[in-house]
Parts: structure tokens; sequence; C-alpha cells
């Protein structure tokens, strides 16, 4: 007796819950079966899915079923050819597959036969399928563009802080807008806030999705993964900017930002804190930051430098572990030839840079001292706060038309929206003028104030929590604020030198360190000279060096130093045999950091 299994198809899941269509298919081709003496061994019933895939995860099954060796089915039965498949050349392939394993394809309501004309009628009935599926698919796309036009919501799953609920309702149609979940957008905002730093050091996605899963906080019923956090982090919709028609949902490819439709909805985050955590995104991204600076414990990863080739100091061990040292890169990789080479114990190399910085910056009456021109040279640094508002105006107008020519380039196709370089680009852009506003809206506020914003007070609170968190704080919040502080350690066998930014001092103390987040250094490097009140390169007799200096994101080029006059201008220089700071002589023994 003959087999045959059953196939049936609906095209949306909306179809399929008013579970009309597909028992009706089923009841016909059973009735057909029955007529000629045909027995149904399996129904496959595959509801919500377009006949122009071919990845249909039932269809596929079926295939696949057919194909076996002990041939379970002789027949595969349709309610009609469009149920099979709406691609001519989809079903042409398949149906060449199915003859091959011995198994016909019938259709109930369009049997042409098997003969060559019949071949012939059923490949023009398959093209009039797939031109009637496609034009059907650009009348719903048009709709669909004019809904999202008016700013209604197309009726698919909302984002994770969303809901959606009926704006009104025009005929049979109910129009709909996105709503903001509270509980949903109370995680959104943990993730960006995580993300960002504000209570310690910045997260990455992967970091993100473990701690919410440890703590039993789902996505809709299931686990956070990095993907899933990615995604959250680098949606527009989240500061209230949701763009439709992004990519063609057939085959997941973008489509032009021309023909992105824009919709507004209710922000969940402001655009400054989106556009501060794509910048720490791409400032970790491995292509820019090797994964090993951004997840080591290593306190001055990314910071400490070789004092004889400018490499940086990596983490080695000895023992099996048990010893670790810092030590130069080139030498490892190049071996002699390369660097002649350094190696320090990491314990010790930490433990000078942070008992120094301690002792040298953060004594609340040195600090005091090295941010003076802060707290006493306010009416004689207005004249020059004024040429930097005006600057920083100038760079923040520079930005924006920035941004603009590159959306303009992209609208006029001459530039791929999808493209890696553009996109980086006008990400830093962004980040640029948001960080050139808030700076712009700092030195407004500190030049109408009749008060200075750092005071002795703010001074002395900002050194004790460094001084804190550098002894005793966690690992990662202890390299966290290392790198707040210090822009290059560059260490050789003769002297330490310690560089960083007065500028991020004076911010931590007039806005407080929870408001400087410590920012991740990126690869980006420059070859400069200083010039301030420590003349560099030194005048003559005094040992001179080119300087090469890790620059932060969040630091403008133009600020100074700590190296910059710390205890009244001297410094301690650690030379063989002894080590001369201000006139006192102390131990060869010893190692002083030459703090610069």
């Amino acid at each position: 007796m003959t087999r045959a299994a059953i196939y049936v198809r609906v095209s949306t899941a909306r179809q399929a819950e008013r579970d009309l269509s597909i028992p009706d298919q089923i009841a016909q081709c059973r009735t057909w079966c029955q007529r000629q003496g045909v027995e149904v061994v399996q129904i496959f019933s595959e509801p919500g899915a377009s006949a122009l895939d071919e990845d249909r995860p039932v269809f596929q099954e079926m295939i696949h079923t057919a194909k076996r060796t002990d041939k379970p089915f002789d027949l595969v039965v349709v309610h009609s050819l469009s149920r099979f498949s709406r691609d001519s050349l989809h079903s042409e392939l398949y149906i060449r597959e199915l003859r091959k394993a011995g198994v016909e394809l019938v259709s109930i309501t369009q049997d042409v036969g098997q003969d060559p004309t019949g071949e012939m009628f059923r490949k023009l009935l398959h093209i009039f399928d797939e031109h009637q599926s496609r034009e059907t698919a650009k009348h719903v796309h048009r709709a669909m563009l004019e809904n999202a036009r008016q700013g209604f919501w197309n009726g698919s799953r909302p984002p994770y802080g969303y809901g959606v609920e009926i704006a009104e309702r025009r005929g049979s149609k109910d129009k709909k807008v996105l709503v903001v979940n509270d509980a949903e957008a109370r995680v959104v905002r943990m993730i960006f806030d995580m993300a960002a730093g504000v209570e310690g050091r910045p997260m990455g996605v992967k970091a993100i999705a473990t701690w919410l899963n440890e703590r039993g906080i789902l996505r809709r019923g299931r686990r956070f993964s990095t993907g899933g956090v990615h995604a959250i982090l680098t949606a527009s919709t989240y500061h209230g900017q949701h763009y439709f028609n992004r990519t063609d949902s057939r085959n997941d490819r973008p489509r032009p930002p021309s023909e992105w439709i824009p919709l507004a909805v209710p922000a969940i985050i402001e655009e400054k804190t989106f556009n501060a955590a794509q910048a720490l995104l791409q400032s970790r991204a491995p292509k820019r930051v090797a994964p090993r600076l951004v997840n080591t414990p290593t306190l001055l990863a990314g910071v400490a430098r070789c004092g004889n080739c400018g490499a940086a100091l990596i983490q080695n061990t000895g023992k099996g572990g048990q010893y670790r040292y810092y030590c130069c890169s080139r030498r490892l990789k190049e071996g002699p030839f390369g660097c002649k080479g350094l190696r320090m114990p990491m314990d010790k190399l930490d433990g000078i840079v942070i008992g120094e910085v301690t002792k040298r910056i953060l004594h609340p009456d040195h600090l005091k001292e090295l941010l003076e021109n802060y707290l006493h040279t306010a009416i004689e640094r207005e004249d020059r706060n004024r040429d930097r508002l005006r600057q920083m105006r100038l760079d923040h107008k520079e930005a924006e038309a920035g941004i603009a020519r590159l959306l303009e380039l992209v609208e006029k196709g001459l530039m791929d929206a999808e493209d890696a370089s553009m996109r980086e680009r006008l990400v830093n852009l962004r980040f640029r003028r948001d960080e050139l506003a808030e700076q712009i809206s700092d030195l407004t506020r500190r030049l109408a104030m009749a008060e200075p914003v750092i005071t002795p007070a703010k001074i002395e609170k900002l050194a004790l929590l460094l001084r804190d968190k550098l002894h005793h704080g966690q690992p990662d919040l202890r390299q966290a604020y290392a790198r707040l502080l210090l822009s290059e350690v560059c260490v050789n066998d003769r002297e330490i030198r310690i560089s960083g930014s007065k500028a991020v001092l004076a911010r931590s103390a007039a806005a407080g360190v929870a408001k400087t987040t410590p920012a991740v250094l990126s690869f980006v490097r420059e070859w400069c000279t200083r010039q301030d009140s420590n003349l560099w390169p030194p005048p003559s007799g005094s040992r001179g060096t080119t300087r090469r200096k890790a620059r932060r994101s969040h630091v403008p080029q133009s600020t100074s130093s700590h190296r910059c006059r710390l205890t009244g201008g001297n410094f301690a220089r650690h030379c063989k045999g002894s080590v001369q700071l201000t006139g006192h002589r102390l131990p060869p023994d010893s190692i002083v950091p030459r703090l610069c």
C-alpha cells in the first residue's frame, strides 16, 4: 500500500493562532488520501513560516526523513504547490531531491500530472506563486513603512525594557506604541551604569552578563548572554531614537540609512550616557586594545613601560606561577637583540609606585601644593580660560560638523553605514562632542562663580579617598584608580618615572571621583614634549629624554602632568650608588621614583 506524508503550512504565527487553515489543510489532505487508498503515516505541520525561506525546520525535517534509507513514505501530499514552496528555484531543487529518494510531490488541488506538459505547468505555477508572494510582501512592507512614519509600532516583539499598548483603533486595526516597562527599564539602566563604571571599574559585556545571571536576573525568562548585553548597549532605542527598516528581514542584510525610518520612543537613558557607553565599548574592542589589558588584574597593566626600548611591561611568572614579575615584552618576544631587558618583581614595583604616589601626591598638603594654581590663580587664569572656552566651542562646532559630514556621505551613498571605520569615527565624534559640551558647561559655570570650585576640604577628601582605594580596594578597583591617576610608569635600571595628568586630579577634586570614570587605555600613542614650570627638555647638564605617553581618551592633549613641580619643583632621581633628593643622600639600596 502506498504511504504518504502530509505537509501543511501557514505563513504567519497569527494565522496559526486562529487554528483554521492548518486543520482544514490536514482534513482535505486526509480525505484525498482515503479516496486514493493511500495510507497517511506522518504529518508535518509548520505554523508561521514563509514559503520563500528554505530554512524552515519542519520542512527540512521532512526532506531529511524522505531521504532515509528505510523510505518511510512514497508521497508528500500538500494542499497546493504554494504550501510546499513559493520560490521556483528552491521548489525544483527539492522536488529533484525527493525524486532521487523515490518520493513524489502531489498537490490535491493542482493535479498537473507528471508528463512533460504537466512538468511545464507545475513550473509555471511555481513562478506565479513566487511573483504573487513577492508582490504581497512589497505591499505589506510599504504599509509597515507608512505605519512607522506615523509613529506607530509595527507589531513585532518590543525591545527589552519596553512594552506595547494600543494608542488608537482605526477600523479593525489596533495602532500600537512603545511604552517603558519599569521593571525591565531598571535592568537596562543598571547595565549602562555597570558599563560606564558608575560605582567602580567599567565592566565588559561578559562581566555584566555574568553579574546579572549570578543574581538570577533574567531576560524575559532566559539568562543574559554577551550578545544580548551588547545588543542593549548598542541600541539607540534606549535614548529615545528607534529605527525601523534597518535590515532586510529575509536575509538580515543591513539596509542603507536612507531607507531607515526614525521612530521616536520614550527614552530610558540620556543620549550622553549612551554615547559614553559606545566610546567605552570602542576603547575595549579587541581590535584596539589587547584583551589582556582590559581583563588583567595586574595593577600597572597598560601603564608600565620599559625605559630602555619603550615597550610595554607585561606579566611573567616563575616557579609555576608562584612568583610574578614585570618583564619587557620586546625582550620576551625578540630576545636580547630586541632589548637588553628588564625584570622586576611585580609586588615590589607596585609597592614603590603606589607608595610614592601616595606620599608625594596624595598627601593633602602635597596635593594642595600641586593644585595651587587651581586654588590661588583664578584671576590670572580667567583670560586663559576664556580663550580655552572659545577654542572648546570651536572644537565642539567642528565635532558637530564632522558628524553632519559623515551622515551626509552616508545619505548620498558615498559611504556604507555599516562600515566599521565609519561607525568608529562617528562614535568617537559623538563622544568628543558630548565631552566638549560637558567641559564647556563646567568651565562656563566656574567662570561665573565668585569662589573657586576646588576647596581645601575637597582636596583633603579626594586625597583620603584615593589613598584608601589604592591601598585597600579590590584589585580591579585599585587598577582602575591607578589608571585614573597615572599616564605612564617608565622603568629602567636607574630610575622610575611616573607621569599623570593634573587636570584629572583637578576635575576629581572639583566634581568628585564618582563622576570621573576610570577610562580604559587605548593603543593610540603620540610623541610629545611638555613645557611648564619645570622646563622640558631640562637645562644643559641635566639628563634629558624624549618620553612617550599613553593617552587617555578623557584627558585633553593640552593638559599638563603630575611631573610639574611636585615638591617645590624638585624631583628625585634614582641613580647608581645613591639617590639625590634636595640635598639629602639616601642609601644606595633605596629605589625612589622620579615623579614626572
